[in-house]
């Protein structure tokens, strides 16, 4: 509910006066089917020439990726392609990162994925939330509903974690970031030493370095405008899907920051207490109608923040499957809690990480 009410009062973004220096991070591994329309909009961007460098960092592609990005870049000298040496690591993202982060002379990095696109406005409005003092901004990312339940269901919940992450980070208690929209100092990066002592966790190049900057008392900002959204495709395989969420909940049990873990722990409890309290029903009918209760409290906090989350993304329609999704989500967070704590592998792009 605070995480809500904070994401509601959030800001447009400001004017921009003075165009800071901004490098685009682009790590990309086997993205061939992908990185041509998220190049080009990067470089359609809205911003000048002088200030703007970009970084497309090759993750060791078996594909064309490699191929078409530099065809791409022989045509456009804002545009670099950087080729990871680095083998037998656990962390290939990171160390895709960092490599940009150390070339880029720009002030301001600014990360995406190879399969996001964003509108020509995306790299000012997220450099316009740089005040003198801030040393990250977060960004909204959507996943683009497709044309099955199952994808719309993974849009609308993107919606919510999106309003959630937002509406902690300006109460001062950040938890949640999304590596396809994020932006920090190159100079805090390297203040906080980058990814260090974080090489053994496959994931987490967004909420571990989000919660390193935090701790060191940085201040931070999340950039709530239409300008600043990146879209990219919902997973229309359920394999595909798990796999995911096995990879963001894995970076879990190196969180940093305290607060975040008993925030999960007491999300999880709360999820768990419906199945308790619906067996427990069986010897006690009270039980019962506590659970009746607790489900239509849950789905009045649920609908104030995604009444907000969808009117932001302009997805109001997506409202309508918000009682399917809350049947739906009570399993899903109990069994993707378990299987994500717990496993020590999942395959990714084509590489099984330990």
């Amino acid at each position: 509910m605070r995480g809500a009410w904070f994401f509601r009062k959030a800001q447009p973004s400001p004017s921009l006066d003075n165009f800071p220096t901004v490098a685009v991070l682009i790590p990309a591994r086997n993205e061939a089917a992908n990185i041509e329309q998220c190049l080009a909009t990067v470089l359609a961007q809205n911003y000048p020439t002088e200030k703007l460098e970009i970084f497309l960092v090759n993750d060791h592609s078996t594909d064309a990726t490699a191929e078409i990005a530099e065809r791409i870049a022989a045509e456009h000298s804002q545009l670099q392609v950087l080729h990871l040496a680095e083998e037998g690591i656990n962390s290939y993202k990171k160390a895709a990162i960092a490599l940009g982060v150390k070339r880029a002379k720009g002030e301001i990095i600014l990360q995406t994925d190879a399969d996001c696109v964003a509108g020509p406005d995306w790299v000012r409005s997220m450099a316009s939330h740089f005040g003198p003092e801030t040393a990250l901004v977060s960004g909204p990312v959507e996943l683009v509903p497709g044309s099955t339940l199952f994808e719309r269901l993974q849009s609308l919940e993107s919606m919510g974690l999106v309003a959630l992450g937002a509406g902690s980070l300006r109460a001062g208690h950040p938890n949640m970031a999304n590596g396809a929209n994020f932006a920090y100092r190159k100079s805090v990066f390297e203040a906080v030493q980058g990814f260090e002592g974080q090489e053994a966790v496959a994931s987490g190049d967004d909420e571990l370095l989000l919660q390193k900057i935090h701790l060191a008392g940085y201040e931070m900002d999340f950039a709530k405008s239409q300008a600043a959204i990146v879209r990219t495709s919902t997973l229309s395989s359920w394999k595909a899907f798990k796999a995911q969420r096995i990879r963001w909940v894995s970076k879990s049990r190196a969180y940093l920051n305290r607060w975040a873990n008993l925030t999960q722990v007491a999300s999880y409890l709360a999820f768990l207490s419906f199945p308790v309290l619906g067996i427990a029903g069986y010897w006690e009918p009270m039980a019962w109608r506590s659970l009746g209760v607790f489900f239509i409290l849950k789905f009045l906090i649920d609908l104030y923040l995604m009444g907000a989350a969808t009117a932001f993304f302009q997805r109001k329609p997506l409202r309508w499957l918000l009682p399917l999704l809350q049947i739906a989500y009570i399993p899903y967070v109990l069994w993707i809690g378990l299987v994500g704590t717990f496993s020590t592998s999942y395959r990714w792009k084509e590489r099984t990480v330990t």
